[in-house]
């Protein structure tokens, strides 16, 4: 039982790849015991519109099932994953998830570009020396390129373009040939990618540049096989092996250069052509290679969190700083809401209780901007801000949570969520209205719950005599309150 509890699992579904590891901790050092990877290349199933075709989706379902019956074992709190580029632009995305949850048996995060970079960066710092300097990082995944400069294990800078292996030869080499047309549309398109960003990076500047994942590291291994680089990718030896790929003029026939993968072959040149871009904007005269990547930043953001270094608190305590959020009040508010918990029937999850404990530090942001609406611009705000450490469907939820905090319940805020999202949410809704309302007189007082029950959309919240004889205006808020969440079909008594 206690090795199961050393256990962590990093899921990635990737644009080209779909990654798993498993790992335990030793002396805080993170060893991989297991190893899974498919080929999916999610991006290729993109159809005109967007959408994901069935065909692919099946593909990947399949992969997933696999992984799933690995992963089974592992605690939730223990486990995460990830989706990325293509997950995050599919408009069917919901379908798909829906379908990999199951086979799975497992939620799936789906994080943002910078989020996606910011765990890179943690993986790639955990497999190389801590003297560096700067470190620009740089990973070509299937649809999407992360570029992120740091030191140590700091992320200082971080971007994440539209462009990768996958939809790169899907774009450009579509017809299989490789021409010297093709090629040049590809490079340019890139440096146009990077040119909004060229000169942040280059101001902040850096001592070494890191490749990570398998687009670097099969053009590495490409490179030392054929004797074109003695280690990593220099100018020089790069330029060689685009000669020679243009020189075989076909996808199919890179299978006649030594050292590239029957895997790699088919997104192959797509990745080259940004690595040649990479090397003509920044510019860059050499790319050494990591073994980190964004599976084993998963493992160690896990880690961090389950020993009290979550980066979420410290993207929260950000926000509450920038916006001058009352503290004090905040504190009141997170009170009264366990205090309702303590004496509910309910049992929230984990994450339940995170989402009430995000919320209540947060959910007076729009304070500063407007004090009329102020939980729609703190909805707003937490809709859109840069959070790292949190994914699409955390910041969602708790925007719509924030959103509907007082008054009217706003059915255009409901609708983003799934069906299953807002059952699980509804609880929290109800607890979360209830505490802001008891603590609108923004004072330290013992507020006299006595319980509340939830049961089949019925709730029952009963105070201690004579309380509310003596709290006027908080009974008829209450009132008003029941009268609110008929919106949601939700029957409410106060005695």
């Amino acid at each position: 039982m206690q090795q199961k509890q050393l256990l962590y699992s990093a899921v990635d579904l990737g644009s080209n790849s779909f990654h798993m590891i498993v790992a335990e901790f030793a002396n805080n050092q993170m060893h991989v015991i297991d190893r899974h990877k498919d080929m999916v290349r999610l991006a290729n199933g993109l159809d005109e519109k967007g959408s994901l075709s069935d065909i692919k989706m099946d593909e990947a379902i399949a992969s997933l099932e696999k992984i799933g019956q690995r992963i089974a074992h592992i605690p939730r709190s223990h486990l995460r994953i990830v989706g990325t580029n293509t997950l995050r632009k599919a408009k069917n995305s919901d379908e798909f998830l829906a379908r990999a949850s199951v086979a799975l048996g497992k939620p799936i995060d789906i994080i943002s570009g910078r989020e996606e970079a910011r765990i890179l960066y943690l993986g790639v710092a955990h497999s190389l020396a801590s003297n560096q300097g700067k470190r620009l990082v740089i990973d070509i995944g299937g649809g999407s390129t992360e570029l992120i400069i740091g030191e140590d294990f700091n992320p200082l800078l971080r971007e994440s373009l539209h462009m990768g292996c996958v939809t790169y030869t899907k774009k450009f080499f579509s017809n299989g040939k490789i021409s010297q047309g093709n090629w040049k549309k590809a490079v340019l398109n890139a440096r146009r990618q990077l040119l909004p960003i060229v000169s942040k990076y280059k101001k902040l500047g850096w001592n070494i540049v890191i490749g990570a994942s398998g687009s670097m590291r099969s053009t590495v291994k490409v490179l030392m096989e054929n004797q074109y680089s003695v280690y990593g990718i220099e100018t020089e030896g790069l330029d060689k092996l685009i000669a020679r790929c243009l020189a075989l003029g076909e996808i199919v026939k890179l299978q006649e250069i030594v050292g590239l993968s029957s895997r790699r072959l088919p997104v192959f040149i797509g990745g080259l052509a940004i690595i040649k871009a990479l090397f003509e904007s920044l510019p860059i005269n050499k790319i050494q290679s990591s073994s980190g990547a964004l599976r084993e930043g998963i493992v160690y953001d896990l880690s961090g969190r389950l020993h009290h270094n979550d980066i979420r608190q410290r993207s929260i305590d950000k926000l509450v700083v920038q916006f001058e959020v009352d503290v004090a009040h905040s504190l009141r508010v997170k009170n009264t809401i366990d205090q309702l918990i303590a004496l509910s029937n309910l049992e929230l999850s984990d994450s339940q209780l995170e989402l009430l404990n995000w919320a209540a530090q947060l959910h007076e942001l729009g304070l500063n901007i407007s004090h009329s609406h102020f939980e729609k611009h703190a909805a707003y705000i937490l809709s859109h801000a840069d959070m790292p450490g949190f994914s699409y469907q955390e910041q969602l939820k708790l925007s719509v949570i924030v959103a509907l905090l007082r008054r009217k319940i706003k059915k255009e805020w409901l609708q983003k969520l799934s069906d299953k999202q807002l059952q699980k949410l509804l609880p929290i809704l109800v607890i979360f209205r209830a505490a802001t309302l008891l603590n609108r007189p923004r004072k330290d007082e013992t507020i006299a719950l006595d319980s509340i029950e939830l049961r089949d959309k019925k709730i029952t919240i009963k105070f201690k005599q004579d309380w509310l004889q003596h709290h006027p205006l908080t009974y008829e808020d209450l009132q008003s309150e029941a009268k609110y969440l008929k919106a949601l079909d939700v029957e409410y008594l106060i005695y």
